[in-house]
């Protein structure tokens, strides 16, 4: 008996609720959902790779290109950039020049590639974009480095973009990893890659007292995002915890220490 309510448990949250959707049209790009930042302060790179060139030699690629979707941070396109791939190379693109003029500071982008050997649709794949993106703050020497989260967002022939996240028939928590330290600012950046509006919290205990600090509340559109920001004074120790309909609310995580920034998936 334990274990029938056991499975029946188990089964409301994982019945129809993958951690992302497969899209039903074979050889279809797929891509994460990345965040870009851009201000004084700011800058977004991204490390384009030929990925399709692992599978195939060029010569036989009827195309060899990626378009890059830009979106503000409530989700909507902003523009798109088709960039040439270098057979077999690595590019590290600026992506904050194309974005000088854009009003907003954040939002997302997504990296689609043009062409699908046949290798990789035999076996039921995708080729997928889920590289590195790194960002500089303030004019420090150095990036910090992040990869891709999960397969987001799809691209189908005629055009039309298709989320991948899925929707959670119950309420969900995620909870951060990573224990914030102060003294710091913590900025914390939640993606929707649904395609349902999304209703999300974000909680701030503190771990000494295991109190609750303060709680951030915001409504997503899908292919937006939403940055948190966390001070914390010397000392403070405090833990996040995400609420939303999302299976999986992992965030993308800026700590900034003076002059010091790093980033990590929560």
């Amino acid at each position: 008996m334990q274990n029938l309510i056991a499975r029946a448990r188990r089964a409301l949250w994982t019945f129809k609720q993958p951690l992302t959707k497969t899209p039903k049209l074979m050889g279809v790009p797929v891509s994460d959902l990345f965040v870009w930042r851009n201000s004084d302060v700011w800058q977004t790179f991204f490390e384009l790779t030929d990925i399709s060139g692992l599978f195939v030699d060029h010569e036989k690629m009827p195309e060899h290109y990626v378009t890059f979707f830009f979106f503000d941070n409530e989700g909507v396109l902003l523009f798109e950039k088709r960039l040439d791939l270098i057979c077999n190379q690595r590019q590290t693109i600026d992506l904050s020049v194309f974005l000088l003029d854009s009003k907003c500071t954040f939002g997302t982008f997504c990296v689609f590639h043009s062409y699908t050997p046949k290798v990789v649709s035999d076996l039921g794949s995708f080729i997928t974009e889920r590289g590195y993106v790194s960002y500089r703050y303030n004019g420090a020497p150095l990036c910090a480095y992040v990869h891709g989260n999960f397969d987001a967002i799809s691209l189908w022939p005629d055009k039309r973009m298709k989320m991948l996240g899925v929707k959670s028939f119950l309420p969900r928590e995620f909870r951060v990893q990573h224990e914030l330290l102060g003294p710091a600012l913590y900025e914390i950046g939640v993606v929707n890659s649904s395609s349902k509006v999304q209703h999300l919290s974000c909680q701030i205990l503190s771990i000494q007292s295991g109190k609750i600090l303060d709680i951030y509340k915001t409504v997503m559109l899908p292919r937006g995002v939403h940055v948190f920001q966390v001070k914390l004074e010397q000392s403070a120790t405090a833990r996040v915890i995400i609420k939303s309909h999302l299976v999986m609310a992992r965030p993308l995580v800026f700590r900034i220490n003076n002059h010091k920034m790093d980033v990590f998936h929560g």
